[in-house]
């Protein structure tokens, strides 16, 4: 997807000053793809990854965590944007 936006959206005043334009309609969609992150959630013993760790290369664990801080941010809930 090409970026459109060449508009500074900082706060909700912002994307609603271009309501209807396809830069408003890409920041929604920007914001739909921020509800989801993804986190590593393996188990890494004391000192892993520290200077004289001796034991096994542990292998991330990734998972999609659910995060509304961004959207949260603009004033929106999830139930707005889905």
């Amino acid at each position: 997807m090409a970026l459109l936006s060449r508009t500074i959206i900082n706060t909700r005043e912002d994307l609603d000053a271009i309501q209807g334009t396809p830069e408003h309609a890409q920041f929604m969609d920007f914001l739909r793809g921020s509800m989801t992150r993804k986190q590593n959630v393996a188990v890494y013993p004391d000192g892993y990854g520290q200077p004289g760790y001796k034991g096994e290369a542990i292998e991330p664990v990734w998972q999609d965590v659910e995060d509304l801080s961004i959207i949260e941010r603009f004033g929106f809930q999830k139930s707005d944007l889905v």
